[in-house]
């Protein structure tokens, strides 16, 4: 399973749900439902897309392969939506995802939403209106990260269509996407963006395995070759997480000036490529490259963080529900119901003799 751009997927865009107003301004709001408008406006009934034999073999199998993701997430427990239920041929735009971060710390830049509350990114349609906020937001001092988006959601609000780009990927990264952002419309804590991202990758892993056991078999080589992939990951992971620990005690060590903190900072960024080079991971020249061709900074370890905060506790529930998803899922449920804060509530569960 290929996993370099694992911490680019599942994105979601929540910019065009915002209703009225918000802390980013109405010409952005303006501009992003005119683009949503203009996506959705591209949709086709995927069988209409099969019917009409403009897709390569390899491509009709893909297209097919989402609903069968979405049919066999049903029986998990997972909300059974609109979604991927059409195909947006003639779409041509890229979707950009933006995030920043001061210079000397993880606390990201934020932006209010009606519906969706506190989100740390914003989304884009297009390469000029991401710039502009590029630029804005470099002027106010802030490090910023901008990634091509690989998901696409908007929680169930519009039947999202499947984008050309998706019928790139493999089986293993179609089967977790979708069931990730299945987790996503099953179960949203407005404001605990940190939360929900963490709750949909667990989902999205186990899911994405389940469904590949279930098709192929648990011995199958299509299940093993995906597991391979999926440790790699999961030593990458690591890797990030112990890097993104130091660089906040660096951050929040206040015996050290700025300037200190800059020289320790450049030299723990520095250490990615050493650090991949004295893992465990099974194919190094593929990480090595991921190190060396992407822009490391705050904002893109701070959504590396977003997406795999509290794995602990999330394994401990689903252990816990014997790996049974529909039992994970409502467990989460039932654990932060009215909790301020869902971190909290799980730990304090998990905590629990």
């Amino acid at each position: 399973m290929t996993r370099p751009v694992r911490i680019s997927l599942g994105l979601v865009f929540f910019g065009v749900l915002a209703l009225g107003a918000s802390s980013c301004g109405g010409s952005y709001i303006i501009k992003s439902g005119f683009h949503q408008a203009e996506l959705l406006s591209k949709r086709e009934p995927v069988e209409a897309v099969l019917a009409g034999g403009t897709l390569s073999a390899g491509e009709e199998q893909r297209l097919r392969l989402f609903a069968e993701v979405k049919a066999f997430g049903a029986t998990l427990g997972l909300r059974s939506t609109h979604n991927y239920g059409t195909y947006a041929r003639t779409w041509d735009r890229r979707i950009w995802n933006l995030a920043a971060c001061p210079e000397l710390s993880f606390s990201a830049k934020t932006w209010w939403f009606p519906i969706v509350g506190t989100v740390p990114y914003l989304g884009f349609f297009t390469d000029e209106d991401m710039n502009t906020w590029r630029v804005r937001l470099q002027r106010e001092g802030l490090e910023v990260s901008v990634r091509e988006v690989g998901a696409y959601s908007t929680l169930g609000w519009f039947r999202d269509p499947i984008l050309p780009a998706m019928l790139r990927w493999d089986e293993p990264r179609i089967a977790e996407t979708v069931s990730h952002e299945l987790a996503h419309a099953t179960l949203w804590i407005p404001g605990s963006v940190d939360f929900n991202e963490s709750f949909a990758s667990v989902v999205g892993e186990a899911a994405g395995d389940a469904f590949l056991v279930h098709k192929y078999g648990a011995e199958s080589a299509e299940v093993q070759a995906a597991r391979d992939g999926n440790h790699d990951w999961i030593v990458f992971q690591g890797l990030l997480a112990a890097l993104y620990e130091e660089l906040d005690a660096v951050y929040r060590d206040s015996t050290a000036s700025d300037a200190e903190k800059r020289e320790r900072k450049a030299a723990l960024y520095a250490s990615l490529d050493e650090r991949v080079l004295a893992s465990t991971l099974r194919q190094k020249p593929r990480w090595l490259q991921l190190v060396r061709t992407s822009t490391w900074n705050n904002p893109r370890l701070s959504q590396f963080h977003t997406y795999n905060s509290g794995e602990g506790d999330f394994a401990r529930v689903l252990a816990e529900c014997n790996g049974d998803i529909g039992c994970f899922i409502e467990q989460i449920r039932s654990i932060t119901a009215g909790r301020r804060d869902p971190f909290t509530a799980l730990h304090e569960a998990v905590a629990r003799p």
